[in-house]
């Protein structure tokens, strides 16, 4: 009974961390997009969570490591590091292009995450270890996951069977221009679901294209 009485403690306890954590990481976010990685003070965080600042060094030893696990929160949200074996594999590769691409893509032009690259790229000659930042950002899970797919299509002897990392480079380049990039240097840019739809369907055109090539030479 004690046994069991312990085990019920422990998980009460462990759930209360949880809730701490995940209040300490979302007040995080909202303090860095409101003021900058400079301007985004530990104490700060703490009122914001409303926790004490001795409670938020117990999760978080220092501001750095308080970002890094806000970045990876936005990751998980969109869930775009995860294996692609929930695409069909007899899917024609437009469609399964589209649908590996579909959580990168949501995250991408999600309005939080456009304005966490503008406090990366505002901060990074202050910081420079915010520029790894970029990549951490979704890229790199993505890259793997895109590499992945385009892999399991090899096996299956529906695309050549190459090394695909600077195509995969290329065609996460044109997603991230477009709802990245451009919208930062063009604060007023404005793209449509229409537009969005056409740029996405260009970028596949491309990559495929490419594929096509390699499966003629």
């Amino acid at each position: 009974m004690l046994k069991g009485v312990n085990v019920s403690l422990e998980t009460y306890r462990r759930t209360i961390r949880e809730g701490k954590r995940e209040a300490i990481v979302q007040s995080a976010q909202r303090v860095f997009l409101e003021r900058g990685y400079q301007g985004a003070a530990m104490a700060a965080i703490a009122k914001d969570a409303d926790v004490s600042t001795a409670t938020l060094y117990k999760h978080f030893a220092n501001k750095e490591t308080l970002f890094d696990a806000v970045v990876a929160d936005r990751i998980q949200q969109f869930d775009i590091a995860s294996p692609p074996d929930d695409i069909d594999p007899s899917l024609p590769l437009d469609e399964g292009l589209k649908q590996v691409s579909a959580s990168f893509v949501e995250l991408m032009r999600d309005d939080n995450t456009l304005d966490m690259f503008r406090v990366i790229i505002s901060e990074v000659s202050r910081f420079p270890e915010l520029k790894d930042k970029i990549y951490t950002l979704g890229r790199n899970p993505f890259r793997a996951r895109l590499i992945a797919y385009l892999q399991m299509q090899a096996k299956q002897g529906a695309v050549a069977d190459v090394s695909f990392t600077a195509m995969a480079e290329n065609y996460i380049g044109l997603i991230t221009y477009w709802f990245i990039f451009a919208r930062i240097f063009n604060p007023t840019a404005n793209i449509s679901n229409e537009l969005a739809d056409s740029l996405l369907r260009e970028a596949r055109a491309t990559l495929i294209g490419r594929l096509r090539l390699l499966d003629q030479g």
